[in-house]
């Protein structure tokens, strides 16, 4: 009894084992730069460019980028979603930080939290910077990853970590369960409210040095 008991654990650890393993990502290459998280995100509109489509579990979208987009972040936070359709395409968001709002004594003041695709946070009387800094230094990003190595990627990053993304940011239009659904990212950093967040497809991830794409 004893051995079938050892056996059965022995086969338990080594699936778990190989199940942790299939879901870490594949390193690209490696880039052994500092990653800043000093300066804003990066813009720039393109005007030439090809949309995406992805047809899976009752949804046929059109993923229509804009511009293009890269930011150099620290995590405040990060939210998995499973449920609407719009988990389907996008299994996470990352709230992000970046300038005096990455700083870490500035971030012991902060608290952030994310809820049904938004993110909101707290600050307290001794924080030096302000609502309106942080506002405009901190934003909320609906996830879309390129393939199955970005999302594995950036389900691997983790609150507190200094991150690059590299992508698109993007509209999304379509069908799902033959009714018609919309997303629409922000265009800027200053925006509040509905429709202040941003829907990036990312292409490649940076966490420490190892850059997945």
């Amino acid at each position: 009894m004893k051995i079938i008991v050892v056996i059965i654990f022995i086969v338990s650890v080594s699936a778990l084992v190989g199940y942790l393993f299939l879901q870490r990502p594949n390193v690209s290459e490696e880039d052994f730069t500092t990653i800043y998280t000093a300066q804003d995100p990066q813009q720039s509109s393109i005007f030439d460019h090809n949309n995406i489509q992805i047809i899976s579990k009752n949804l046929d979208i059109r993923i229509e980028p804009f511009a293009q987009y890269k930011i150099s972040a620290i995590i405040l936070s990060k939210k998995r979603y499973t449920t609407r359709w719009t988990s389907i395409i996008s299994p996470l968001d990352f709230a992000f930080g970046w300038g005096e709002v990455s700083i870490p004594k500035n971030l012991e003041h902060i608290k952030v939290k994310q809820t049904m695709r938004w993110y909101r946070y707290r600050f307290d009387n001794e924080c030096a910077i302000t609502q309106k800094y942080i506002s405009e230094h901190s934003s909320n990003h609906h996830i879309i990853p390129a393939n199955s190595n970005i999302r594995k990627a950036v389900l691997l990053a983790k609150k507190n970590d200094k991150i690059v993304l590299d992508g698109f940011l993007v509209n999304v239009s379509g069908k799902y369960k033959g009714g018609n659904v919309s997303w629409k990212s922000s265009h800027t950093r200053t925006d509040t409210g509905n429709g202040s967040c941003e829907i990036m497809y990312v292409t490649s991830v940076k966490l420490d040095t190892n850059v997945y794409r």
